[in-house]
């Protein structure tokens, strides 16, 4: 080895060195800094996001964007109300179809508002994406878009009903019980968060993505347009299959009959949470009703006046 190489090598190590350093004294910085409440949080017109999984760039770019095809869907709903559950169906009713090569949903799905994190774009293979919304220029046909995002959010396409849009809704005792190891697992809340402060949070719209009674206003008068196709959670666990065939018929794909049972089966909950692996944060029980065994008498009571007074839930 000639001494220039020496040299060299010698360089990109101590170089190593030090962007580990600093890259161990930017997590403790911002674990501190999330801990004191310094970070962690920021609003956009009122609407409460996490640093850790949105920017400001791409709500606002978001308001602008129009380059939408005729194939494109998005799946709309507040957290843990149904999002992977529905975006798997329409990837399989798609694969199934043969619209889409077989595993390569990281090639067709794309998270509107939310950045995808640089471990996944090695997993995937897929290159960092130019401007705030260059992941979803990047996706391919027919194209997923998932958001959170409340309807006015959303870019005029969908208020002017250029683009499919599917919006699932979940009782939102189920969805306060759901999100609230999500959040902690993604760690976008601390993980000592006491169950009851969350809670509280909740009910107040203090929590990533604000309030899901706010959510449900902006949404829930256009359910019934031509471009949108609404779902209950509740319902698809109890009919998975009627509405496989709901989804299908919605986004224009024709399935057989044996098509429609193989994308059922594929989807129903247990077969999902075997696929992804034991305490993957996405899936958790899956299940209607678990409600009934976290929250106490006093919850359930601010919950029931909560959804009487602010959500209009009759679930």
């Amino acid at each position: 080895m000639t001494i220039k190489n020496t040299i060299k090598n010698y360089i990109g190590i101590v170089v190593l060195y030090i962007l580990s350093w600093i890259n161990a004294f930017k997590l403790k910085l911002g674990i501190l800094k999330e801990k004191y409440g310094i970070i962690g949080f920021f609003q956009v017109d009122g609407l409460k996001l996490s640093r850790r999984m949105n920017s400001e760039d791409m709500i606002e770019a978001l308001k602008e964007f129009d380059s939408f095809k005729p194939d494109d869907v998005i799946i709309s709903t507040y957290p843990k109300t149904g999002t992977h559950f529905t975006m798997g169906i329409v990837y399989s009713i798609f694969e199934e179809k043969g619209l889409v090569a077989l595993n390569s949903q990281h090639s067709h799905i794309a998270a509107m508002e939310m950045r995808a994190p640089a471990i996944m774009r090695i997993i995937t293979g897929q290159k960092q994406a130019a401007g705030p919304l260059g992941h979803l220029e990047t996706c391919k046909s027919p194209r997923i878009f998932v958001t959170h995002l409340p309807w006015d959010f959303l870019p005029p396409a969908v208020r002017e009903k250029k683009v499919k849009v599917i919006f699932c809704i979940r009782n939102p005792k189920d969805t306060v019980c759901s999100f609230f190891p999500f959040i902690k697992k993604v760690k976008v809340v601390r993980e000592d968060t006491p169950w009851k402060t969350f809670f509280t949070n909740f009910i107040e719209g203090n929590v990533v993505y604000g309030s899901y009674a706010q959510y449900m206003k902006t949404w829930y008068p256009h359910r019934n347009n031509e471009n949108v196709l609404n779902l209950q959670f509740e319902d698809m666990k109890e009919d998975l299959e009627g509405n496989v065939k709901k989804i299908a018929e919605f986004l224009g794909v024709e399935l057989t009959e044996e098509q429609i049972h193989k994308v059922t089966e594929a989807n129903v909950f247990e077969n999902k949470k075997k696929e992804v692996g034991k305490g993957h944060a996405i899936y958790r029980s899956g299940k209607s009703g678990g409600w009934r065994s976290q929250l106490t008498v006093e919850q359930n009571e601010i919950m029931d006046m909560y959804i009487k007074d602010r959500v209009g839930w009759n679930g």
